[in-house]
C-alpha cells in the first residue's frame, strides 16, 4: 500500500482493511508505532554534534566508513498467497515497533502520549547570534576600541554588568584585542571583549553576572552551527569563549581565559 506491490495486490489489500476488523486494526498500529518512531528520531537529530567530531570532519581527518552490502532477495512470485506474506511483514514490523517502543518508552508504564517540548533558549544562543553579526562587521567590529584604554572599558564593563573582571592579554595564542561591546542577553546585560587573528577570524569572551548552577569553573563545549562555544562559571558570574567551530585550540584557549579573566 506504500508503492510497494502491484495494482491487484494493492486493491486486495485495500479490500481486506475495508472489511477486516483485525487488519484494520494491525494497520493502525502499524501506523502509529510509525507516527511515534518518525517523532522520537527526529529528537536524535537534533542533539549536538561533539565538537571534535566537527573539527575532524572540517579537516578531513576522519576514515571513511565501510559500505555496507546489501543482497537483493529473489521476488517472490505473484501466484503466492498475499494474506500470508502481508502477515509475516505486519509481525516484523511489529517487532521491530515494539522493540523501539519498549527502548523508549520503558520509563513508562502507562500508554505513550505525545508531548511538545520546546528547546528554551539560553544566553548562548542571544550570544551566537550576536556574534555572528558583528564578526562581520570591519570597521564597526567592537562599539568601545582598545584604543581608549582597557581601563576605562574595564571600569565601563565592570559597572554596567556587575562583574569585576581582567582583559586576558592573548597575544601568545595569536589573538590582538580590538575592543569591547555590551549586549543584552537572556535579559541580563553581558560584557564581550572582542578578538582577531591574522587570518582576520574573530573571537569572543564574554561574561554576565548569574546565581551558581552546577560544578564550579567545569568547561562545557557546544556548538551553535559554525560557532564552537566553551563556556563555565565561576565567583557568581557566567563565561563563554567563542570562535569558529574548526578552530582546534579553542577549549585551550578557554582555559587560559579562565584563568586570566
Amino acid at each position: 500500500m506504500d508503492g510497494e506491490v502491484s495494482d491487484a495486490e494493492r486493491r486486495e489489500l485495500e479490500e481486506l482493511v475495508a472489511h477486516d476488523d483485525e487488519a484494520r486494526r494491525i494497520l493502525e498500529l502499524l501506523q502509529a508505532g510509525t507516527q511515534f518512531g518518525n517523532k522520537a528520531f527526529e529528537d536524535f537529530l537534533h542533539d549536538p554534534v561533539p565538537l571534535a567530531l566537527v573539527r575532524q570532519i572540517k579537516q578531513g581527518t576522519t576514515a571513511s566508513p565501510k559500505a555496507e552490502r546489501l543482497t537483493a532477495t529473489a521476488p517472490s512470485r505473484h501466484s503466492e498467497r498475499l494474506w500470508p506474506r502481508a502477515l509475516a511483514a505486519s509481525v516484523a514490523m511489529l517487532l521491530v515497533g515494539g522493540s523501539t517502543g519498549y527502548i523508549l518508552g520503558m520509563a513508562n508504564s502507562g500508554p505513550p502520549a505525545v508531548t511538545q517540548v520546546a528547546a528554551a533558549r539560553s544566553w548562548l544562543d542571544d550570544i551566537a547570534d550576536y556574534h555572528r553579526i558583528y564578526a562581520r562587521q570591519e570597521k564597526h567590529l567592537v562599539e568601545v576600541p582598545a584604543a581608549e584604554g582597557e581601563a576605562a572599558i574595564r571600569t565601563w564593563l565592570a559597572s554596567s554588568v556587575g562583574v569585576d573582571f581582567t582583559i586576558p592579554q592573548l597575544a601568545k595564542d595569536g589573538l590582538t584585542f580590538e575592543g569591547a561591546r555590551l549586549l543584552v542577553a537572556a535579559g541580563k546585560p553581558v560584557a564581550q571583549l572582542m578578538y582577531r587573528n591574522a587570518e582576520g577570524e574573530v573571537f569572543a569572551i564574554c561574561f554576565l553576572k548569574s546565581e551558581p548552577i552546577g560544578e564550579q569553573g567545569m568547561l562545557r563545549e557546544s556548538m551553535r552551527d559554525d560557532l564552537a562555544m566553551v563556556s563555565w562559571q565561576k565567583s557568581g558570574a557566567s563565561y563563554v569563549v567563542v570562535g569558529p567551530s574548526a578552530d582546534a585550540s579553542l577549549r585551550r584557549l578557554a582555559e587560559t581565559v579562565s584563568t586570566d579573566i
